[in-house]
Formats: C-alpha cells, structure tokens, sequence
C-alpha cells in the first residue's frame, strides 16, 4: 500500500510537469495614424513590437479628419498621429487627450505630381495649373483632409483656386489623391513629397517652395484610450525617439520646424 501511494505521487508530480504552461496573449494598444505617415509608422510599430513582445500595436490609417471622427465617437484610440493639429485640437476639446509631443513634432512639403510618362504639358507653377490641358487636378478633399485644405490654401494665396475649383477631383485621403494620379485619371496632383517619394508611376513636376506653402504640421497625442496607460506611453515615447526621427527623416519627413 506504502509502494503505490509513493508510485502515484510520482505519476502526478510527472503528470504535473508535463502540463503547457497557459499562453499570455499580448496586450493591444490601437494606434491611429494618418494615411501619409503608413510605411513610417509600419517601421517603427514592427520595431517597437520587437523590442516589446508583450505588447500588440493595432494600426488604423486613414484620412486624418476620418480618424478623428472614429476616435470621438468610440473612445478605443491610444495614440493619435494626426497630419495637422486642428484633429488634434477638436480631440482635445473633447477632454481625450492625455498629452501631446512638443511643438513642432513633423513637418512635410506639398509637391504637384504627374503621371510618370511623358506628358504634352508639364505645370511648372500654380499658374500652369489652370492651364486646359491640366482638365482634373486630384487633391484630397479639400474641404475637410489635411492634405487637400494645406493644397487650396496654396492655391488661394497664388490666386488660382477660382480657376481651378470645378477641376478638382477629390479623394478620400492623399493616397487616393496620389492613386488618381498614377492611374492616369487626373493630369496632375498635389500630395506630400513624402507620398510622391513611395511611387514609381507619378513625377513631381515641382516642389512648393517651404515658404510660400501652408505650414504643414503633423501632431501627436497619447490619448484616454482603452490601454494600460504605461502600455500606450511607451508607444507615444518610442514616437518621439531618436530611431523614430531617423525612420521618418529617411522617409523624407521633416523633422520638428525644419
């Protein structure tokens, strides 16, 4: 009797042993980025994720005014980059914004851009885009992306938004600006550098000069989310750090008020 209780403590103690430890799933934290910033903010989320395997980096990209919707209306968000501060601005009047990286955080340059093939009439100016060979000019929605109201406040101050309204083709984010361009659909566009830097079926036809364009400034933000706030300030912080300058100024970012 004394053999088979010492035989069966050592099946359970091996029985015990043998048992696969539970796994523990990663913690999420929901990141919302701007449609511009998708290949840097890919990068940097697998890096981040690397450096920390407990935690999971959800990406939702889109129009920057898209998103800011999303945000108000589920509160799921954790950390928001935002491709002008006036998003920014309504999610913190809406009390969801924790904290906000200094300013200027990154900075862009609005570029016109044309099919890759040779074209019979390339603009070389705002003027050259009110030209009639220039029939559809592709923007982001003028009226509420930020890529699209930076682009028409360029062509207001150079006195040819009149002229050009009607032409307009309006997309539901720069990217979709871009795609019309390559496409072939629209003769020019006006997207970020950043933007034009990614494809290889539009050229840029010319760079707005810093100074005579809109400030373009992105903003970022740790918001009242749904994650452990230290999950998603780790995130916020690895945002704004040395190797995430160095990833978005490879991209073509500029970095702070450059």
């Amino acid at each position: 009797m004394k053999r088979l209780l010492v035989v069966s403590c050592a099946l359970w103690v091996l029985g015990c042993g043998s048992e696969t430890p539970p796994v523990t799933q990663p913690r999420s934290v929901q990141v919302y980025a701007a449609a511009s910033l998708r290949e840097a903010t890919e990068e940097l989320a697998s890096a981040f994720e690397r450096e920390h395997p407990e935690l999971d980096l959800v990406l939702n990209f889109g129009a920057s005014n898209v998103l800011a919707q999303q945000i108000l209306a589920a509160h799921q968000a954790d950390v928001f980059l935002s491709a002008d501060t006036l998003q920014m601005d309504a999610i913190a009047d809406a009390g969801l914004v924790e904290a906000r990286a200094p300013r200027p955080w990154l900075s862009n340059q609005l570029v016109v851009v044309v099919p890759a093939a040779a074209q019979p009439f390339e603009p070389r100016s705002a003027a050259d885009l009110a030209h009639e060979r220039i029939r559809r000019l592709s923007l982001a929605n003028p009226e509420a992306v930020p890529a699209g109201r930076y682009a028409r406040a360029w062509l207001e101050k150079a006195g040819v938004w009149a002229a050009l309204e009607a032409r307009v083709v309006p997309g539901t984010d720069v990217r979709t600006a871009l795609a019309a361009v390559e496409s072939g659909a629209c003769e020019a566009g006006i997207v970020y550098s950043t933007d034009a830097g990614i494809s290889q079926r539009v050229r840029v036809a010319f760079r707005i000069p810093l100074a005579e364009g809109p400030k373009v400034e992105y903003a970022l933000g740790l918001l009242r989310g749904q994650a452990p706030r230290a999950d998603a300030l780790a995130v916020f912080e690895h945002l704004q750090s040395l190797s995430a300058q160095e990833c978005f100024a490879a991209r073509g970012f500029l970095i702070g008020g450059q």
